[in-house]
């Protein structure tokens, strides 16, 4: 794997095809998620750290990659770090793409620092929410408000709330009227 995935001695572009395949393999991004988890499973920590630090700096991560290296940072107790690949993921893809990317890092944030670091994660959901389409709106602004019930200010809840049914989809405002104990009277 790693001659497979060694950079060939001339410039190639993984998309000419009118290159040989074996000067294009090293960019091939299922070559890589092989590479990556045969070092997962049988070298060290610091070999498959540099696996996936190689498919970062070449550029050819897609989510699932970017949540894999995360969660094998975490899984070996590099929290803070796990949290930077979260961040260059997030800084990688857009909308749509990103959207498992910024779930992840949301609930993994919460769940490692719950309220003793929330002004920081205020600011992650003010990030995620900053360009997020409606579609993908609902579930970021329900854990945004329930972090604010369990951990912060229910009138800060209540001001997403509010927000929250002015940005989700028209089918999913009642939904989120219900959640934050709000009904509809005809």
């Amino acid at each position: 794997m790693k001659q497979a995935t060694a950079r060939p001695s001339s410039r190639t572009s993984f998309y000419d095809e009118t290159e040989s395949v074996q000067k294009r393999l090293h960019k091939s991004l299922k070559v890589w998620s092989m590479y990556a988890d045969l070092e997962e499973s049988l070298k060290t920590f610091e070999s498959t750290k540099a696996v996936y630090d190689r498919i970062l700096d070449l550029k050819i991560a897609n989510p699932q990659i970017i949540i894999n290296f995360a969660l094998f940072l975490e899984e070996h107790h590099y929290f803070e770090e796990s949290f930077k690949v979260f961040e260059r993921g997030v800084a990688l893809f857009k909308w749509p793409n990103v959207f498992d990317v910024w779930n992840t890092y949301l609930m993994k944030f919460i769940k490692r620092y719950g309220g003793t670091k929330l002004e920081r994660i205020r600011d992650l959901f003010e990030q995620a929410l900053e360009k997020c389409p409606a579609k993908f709106a609902k579930a970021f602004y329900l854990m945004y408000a329930r972090l604010e019930e369990d951990h912060g200010l229910a009138r800060h809840a209540m001001a997403i709330y509010d927000r929250a049914t002015r940005a989700v989809l028209p089918e999913e405002q009642f939904e989120v009227e219900q959640t934050q104990g709000f009904s509809y009277e005809a």
